[in-house]
């Protein structure tokens, strides 16, 4: 066939599957979302706010670029998001950080509500980050910076508040997306149905999803094993959420809601075989040597319930809410060894050794309420409480005076709760036109440590129509967690010369605490761009990490019976860390489909006490984001986003040994790129590539990652 009939060919189909799939009418059917410097968030008052308001930092993921980017999970709505990183470790977790603090530090809620999850030191947030889905999302608000004052523990780095959609008509959608990674190994699928409606006092809307993620296979760093040995770097297997809510409006505009959702998932991950061979110290290994081959499978099967009920309501003088939710977080964990024998040369039957069971379950129980008050044209008060039960049961956990339940050191078994109250005040005060004026203060009580005061003041001064300086001084903090406190668990027992890892909680452990200041300037052009500079410092005490206190468990038998050669890890507390540095972004709109947003943080995260960087974080991060949205839906929509990390920080593992940490600085960027296109007003395809650079670090720290993957979908509205 000659070129010039090709192309005729070519754009006949076209032509013909434009009229076939949408007709000749090429005209924009759907309203784009405007750009705005107005967009209201909740987070960072509890009350609505203007983001050119707030005084503290805020962005906002809105739904418009949730649908362009086709994030699937909070870990993609959170891609080139300013002073903010997210790296999969090794097992596939998405390790969260705002402005350098640690994952365990942002909290993370689903409309205002904290979520039940791991119970682990190191996983606080990580899972929760692939597991929060986006299409029942309407927009993610992050706050970067301490909020104690209003949201109590867990918030010293920031909050992200993922809000979902009010039902207010009856759409439905079907989405399904399929994944692989530059080789053709790992990914896998995920797949969704949405539905909502709303009649007269009515409403309701479902969220279905069915995922299933494929082993990414290759070398495997702690052994050296060769590519293609089998050793799966990341969990994979099955994922369900699901999600209900009904809700009924009264006539005098007063709202209840009825939440439930469930989250099943069943993964499973294999180590690289290993072989042991049967002979001392020095003697030579022959071909008649008997040795042992093993392949270590772990098993993860995790169940999350969550029930809420919310009753709300506003008029002119005030605006309330009281809710109760409860949260409830099942992980069994199984370790199963598969091991033969070969003698003289004959293998022997593979046969399944007896299974280590790990069984962790985790409910956290919440009543709150909260009233905001209109006391005038200068005033407006909000005043709440909370009381909070976080109780954990499981084989990871031993308090000092609890015995084993069996003859071994993995036999342990226990439970703890930590019971909270809080009570919390805050004003927005309105002296003039040009001043914003928000004192807060909240008041903590547990039954576990202290009573704790945290406060913050902000302020917003308009010294034009289109300047506005900013400034927070706030407190955060962070009480050690169940698991912090009495755990009791082998994380890694003594294997081919190595020594193992048996980890032992702290009852005696301090809060973390924060003092945080933060000054900034706004510069808006029109409605089409705005710059924002700020400075920023953390002072943190009392930091809490993990050591080898420099004993092993073999010298102290009766407490750690059956288990040798493991060093025994605690926790403690740093006494001092400071994290601050320089934020520069700015947006701009050219002409009417076309957005820029481009960032740069500078970095400077100490320990204080030693006098050393604090590692996996980069001391220079520039963002960069470039998004085309043409009004003619039948054409591409685009988008581009980088995050590049410079003078990264990080333990190089492999260089490093359990005696011997190598730390190391690397520059490296991760950039994405999606188009979409309706091929109806109802039908939408795409495909996008992640990672384009492909980034690799199979290491075990916050910057793993698999590589370059591919993705494609197509989202059906009906």
């Amino acid at each position: 066939m000659q070129k010039k009939d090709l192309s005729k060919l070519v754009l006949t189909t076209l032509l013909t599957g434009s009229v076939l799939w949408g007709g000749t009418t090429f005209a924009a059917e759907e309203k784009l979302q405007e750009f705005s410097l107005d967009t209201m968030v909740v987070t960072a008052t509890r009350t609505k706010m203007s983001v050119k308001e707030a005084p503290s930092a805020v962005q906002v993921v809105d739904s418009k670029k949730l649908e362009q980017t086709q994030a699937k999970t909070l870990h993609d709505a959170l891609k080139g998001a300013l002073g903010v990183n997210v790296f999969n470790d090794f097992q596939g977790r998405s390790n969260v950080s705002i402005r350098g603090s640690e994952s365990r530090h942002v909290l993370i809620l689903v409309d205002g509500k904290r979520l039940g999850g791991e119970a682990a030191y190191n996983s606080a947030n990580a899972w929760d980050v692939d597991r929060i889905r986006m299409e029942d999302v309407e927009r993610v608000e992050i706050i970067r910076g301490p909020a104690g004052a209003l949201y109590g523990s867990d918030a010293m780095g920031g909050v992200i508040n993922v809000v979902t959609k009010t039902p207010n008509k009856t759409i439905a959608s079907i989405n399904y997306e399929y994944g692989w990674y530059e080789n053709g190994k790992g990914a896998g699928y995920k797949s969704n149905l949405y539905l909502q409606g709303a009649e007269k006092n009515y409403s309701y809307k479902i969220n279905a999803g069915l995922n299933n993620s494929r082993p990414y296979d290759g070398l495997n760093p702690s052994d050296k094993a060769p590519a293609g040995s089998y050793a799966d770097y990341n969990f994979y297997g099955e994922g369900r959420p699901l999600s209900v809510n009904v809700g009924y409006t009264f006539d005098n505009g007063n709202k209840l809601d009825v939440d439930f959702s469930r989250l099943k998932e069943k993964t499973q991950q294999a180590g690289a075989p290993t072989r042991t061979f049967m002979v001392n110290k020095g003697d030579p290994i022959t071909p008649m040597t008997p040795y042992q081959d093993k392949i270590k499978t772990i098993y993860n099967d995790n169940t999350r319930t969550d029930y809420a009920i919310t009753y709300q309501g506003s008029d002119d003088k005030q605006d309330w809410m009281f809710r109760a939710y409860k949260s409830v977080f099942d992980k069994k964990y199984k370790n199963q060894d598969l091991k033969r024998m070969t003698m003289g040369g004959r293998p022997g039957a593979w046969k399944l050794a007896a299974p280590k069971i790990d069984i962790i379950k985790r409910t956290l129980s919440v009543i709150e309420g909260k009233d905001t008050f209109n006391l005038g044209d200068k005033n407006k008060l909000t005043a709440g409480f909370e009381y909070r039960k976080d109780e954990s049961e499981g084989t990871r956990l031993k308090k000092p005076n609890t015995s084993l339940s069996g003859p071994s050191a993995n036999d342990a078994f226990d439970k703890a709760a930590i019971n909270y109250f809080a009570a919390y005040v805050q004003d927005e005060f309105r002296p003039d036109d040009k001043w914003l004026i928000i004192p807060s203060v909240r008041f903590d009580h547990s039954d576990q440590f202290s009573n704790k005061v945290t406060s913050n003041l902000a302020a917003t001064y308009n010294a034009a129509d289109d300047v506005r300086i900013k400034a927070v001084v706030g407190q955060g903090y962070k009480t050690p967690t169940v698991n912090d406190l009495y755990i009791f668990w082998e994380m890694y027992a003594k294997n081919l010369g190595t020594d193992g890892q048996f980890y032992v909680g702290n009852p005696d452990l301090k809060p973390e605490k924060s003092l945080s200041y933060e000054l900034s300037i706004e510069k808006d052009w029109g409605d089409r761009s705005t710059v924002h500079f700020g400075v920023f410092r953390n002072e943190v005490k009392d930091l809490i990490g993990t050591y080898w206190n420099g004993h092993l468990t073999q010298e102290y038998p009766d407490i750690y019976p059956g288990v040798a050669g493991d060093k025994i890890m605690e926790y403690k507390n740093i006494p001092e860390a400071t994290l601050q540095g320089v934020e520069l972004y700015g947006s701009h709109r050219v002409g009417k489909d076309i957005y820029l947003n481009a960032g740069y943080t500078f970095l400077d995260a100490k320990n204080k006490t030693e006098g050393t960087r604090l590692q996996d974080r980069s001391k220079h991060q520039v963002t960069f984001g470039v998004s085309y949205q043409p009004e003619n839906i039948y054409a591409w929509d685009l988008s581009f986003d980088l995050v590049s990390n410079i003078n990264y920080y990080f333990n190089n593992g492999d260089k490093s040994t359990m005696g011997n940490f190598v730390y190391e600085t690397k520059d490296f960027t991760i950039a994405n790129i999606m188009a979409s296109r309706h091929l109806n007003k109802d039908t939408k395809i795409y495909l996008g590539i992640d990672n384009i650079s492909n980034h690799q670090n199979f290491g075990n720290y916050a910057d793993g990652n698999l590589g370059r993957m591919y993705r494609v979908g197509m989202e059906y509205k009906f």
